[in-house]
């Protein structure tokens, strides 16, 4: 009981903390939500006080009982220390990605340590908040074991210690499946409501940290045959230039362009958080990006572009092999990360090309540095090769300001020999949003936006100072530039497409086009675009189709967690896999009084159809290394 207490007082600081996001909800849901925790708060307590548990009724005799009891006490506030901190750490993380904490303390914990100065100094309430909490947690708990240890039976018996093990498991078991119903208890129970602030409430950090670890392997989807899933998904993806080459890898094909290829260099930008809300040549309205909108007059602009998930770390898998944030974490950092893949930088390669990955953080952040490679960017470049390093140069958190970063990874592109293919990550429209010193007064009008716009009006300030240096170099008519977004800005979530609605700009300097383009793409569509851009003879496996080819109407799949979407040119279909069947006839009304699942069965059977066999072809082939194969 005390141990509830102390998730329900965690449930009631959440609450509390992010209670923006419940001013609409009635009070009997939000009670509802704070009673059906109570079974995700039993699982969490005994999956991560299960050690203890089995060690302290071990059937073995322990001699020194009291000192015993030190190490026991000591495990035991360990435990739920790491507990309590992930959930009070969810509080400021909430607001972000508007989910709980799943992957992020397995894939990312290099990146938090070096954060914590920042992060201190950003969210000090809340760490004081935790000493505080973590301070009266071992006070109280020192109390109820001292009470407990009084009542203990300390004659030992190997048949009474035995038993009693046995019948603590048992009731471990049952209190994390949630009970003795048929299947156990999953994150998806918790979501009782169109309202999925109320899911998360119900939820708690310790529960889908620990649950996300046991499913680091990704679950395998079975709808259709693997003839039927592979027949549905060609026909999402194949362009008539491109052949089928193996039923068993769903995604394997050969390009046989008709056209000779064009060896241009590629300069791709993923912008941090750039959310088309913001971006006036999109949403016409209020733009932080003028620069981007002066260029995207000359270029093709996919108004209507997505990106794959919601996380950096998503983002990059997507954009560089094009591999969807279909699955429950990350491919960066999971079991499957090592699989056979075909990446825009491998297919270059073959054809003469450079390639390079610039990111201004920490060397080895997000885990980029292992995985950029395999998908053929040979050349990484962090915050450690950053030259003329100065102070004042550092955000103090995430690494070196996007203006200098960029010019210095237009310097080392321009020791490249042609053709190169360059990736260029932004940091600076992140949290904790600095600009540096010397640029602050370029910004002072707007003193009326957000800490985010202005960061993101320095990013497009800072892309503006690497074209003015690109355009004085003599590779830049011959360059074709990429600019998108990462994922979106959590203040742009207000439905769902807003959290997924980013840039994307094609903008070819020696081909200057003025095109708004409205079919839907994401972000797994990059790749194959560029190899149809440049006309490229190859075999690949992308997850994606060609942007540019018309004849392919525009989809998108993704995750919502705990639902997956499909995304055509007009309607978004949304499914739990379990009981959840929505239908939103335009993918801009999704409101729930605008489901019309019942009343557009054949075009939402359609669409369920093509997510279904998506996801099962994506699945099998990520599960079970079947993405691409050398082909003789």
């Amino acid at each position: 009981m005390f141990m509830l207490a102390v998730y329900t007082a965690l449930r009631a600081g959440f609450f509390l903390y992010n209670s923006d996001f419940y001013q609409d909800v009635p009070a009997h849901q939000i009670l509802y939500a704070f009673v059906s925790g109570i079974r995700f708060d039993i699982a969490a307590l005994m999956m991560i006080n299960l050690p203890v548990l089995i060690l302290y009724n071990m059937p073995i005799r322990l001699n020194k009982v009291r000192l015993n009891s030190h190490f026991f006490f000591v495990f035991f506030c360990f435990l739920n220390l790491l507990g309590i901190g992930l959930n009070i750490a969810d509080y400021a993380y909430y607001p972000t990605i508007q989910r709980r904490l799943l992957f992020e303390p397995f894939t990312e914990t290099l990146d938090l340590i070096r954060m914590f100065p920042g992060l201190f100094k950003n969210y000090a309430q809340l760490i004081l908040a935790f000493f505080l909490f973590a301070s009266l947690f071992v006070w109280i708990a020192l109390k109820v074991c001292k009470l407990v240890e009084k009542k203990i039976f300390t004659q030992f018996s190997y048949w009474r210690a035995s038993v009693s093990l046995v019948l603590i498991m048992l009731l471990a078991v049952t209190g994390i499946r949630g009970g003795l119903q048929l299947k156990p208890i999953r994150q998806t129970n918790a979501f009782f409501s169109d309202s999925k602030p109320l899911g998360y409430l119900a939820l708690n950090s310790t529960y889908t940290v620990i649950r996300c670890y046991f499913q680091y392997t990704f679950p395998d989807y079975n709808f259709y045959t693997n003839d039927e899933s592979s027949s549905i998904v060609s026909k999402l993806i194949k362009s008539d230039d491109e052949e089928m080459l193996n039923k068993e890898y769903p995604f394997l094909r050969i390009k046989k362009p008709n056209q000779p290829m064009e060896r241009k260099n590629i300069v791709v930008f993923i912008m941090e958080s750039w959310s088309a809300e913001y971006i006036g040549s999109i949403s016409g309205l209020e733009s932080s990006t003028p620069f981007f909108d002066s260029i995207a007059k000359k270029g093709i602009l996919y108004t209507n572009f997505l990106a794959n998930g919601q996380r950096s770390i998503e983002a990059v898998p997507s954009i560089l092999a094009s591999l969807p944030a279909v699955f429950p974490s990350s491919i960066i950092g999971s079991r499957v990360e090592i699989n056979k893949i075909r990446g825009l930088g491998s297919i270059l390669l073959e054809h003469g090309y450079t390639t390079s990955f610039h990111h201004g953080a920490a060397s080895g952040s997000m885990g980029f540095d292992a995985f950029v490679p395999s998908a053929g960017f040979l050349n990484y470049y962090s915050k450690s090769e950053f030259t003329n390093y100065a102070d004042s140069l550092y955000d103090g958190a995430w690494g070196i300001f996007d203006e200098p970063f960029f010019l210095d990874a237009g310097n080392k592109i321009n020791q490249f020999k042609e053709p190169f293919c360059s990736v260029i990550f932004s940091l600076s429209p992140h949290d904790p949003f600095k600009i540096p010193e010397n640029r602050k007064q370029l910004f002072a009008e707007y003193k009326q936006e957000t800490a985010f716009q202005a960061a993101m009006r320095y990013s497009d300030f800072s892309i503006q100072k690497f074209f003015e240096f690109a355009e004085k170099q003599h590779w830049y008519n011959n360059t074709v530039f990429v600019i998108t977004g990462d994922h979106t800005f959590y203040t742009a979530r207000n439905d769902i497409f807003s959290s997924f609605h980013i840039p994307l700009l094609i903008f070819d300097p020696a081909k200057s086009v003025s095109k708004k383009e409205t079919k839907i793409g994401t972000h797994v569509d990059i790749l194959p675009t560029i190899l149809d851009l440049l006309h490229i003879p190859t075999v690949h496996s992308s997850m994606g189709r060609s942007l540019l080819d018309e004849k392919l109407s525009g989809f998108g799949a993704m995750t919502f967690y705990p639902n997956f979407l499909y995304f055509d040119d007009k309607s978004v279909y949304l499914d739990d896999f379990e009981k959840r069947k929505e239908f939103y006839k335009s993918y801009k009304s999704t409101d729930s009084k605008y489901n019309s699942y019942l009343r557009n069965k054949n075009e939402s059977k359609e669409m369920e159809r093509k997510l279904k066999a998506y996801v099962q072809a994506t699945s099998k082939a990520v599960n079970h290394d079947l993405i691409y194969k050398k082909i003789n």
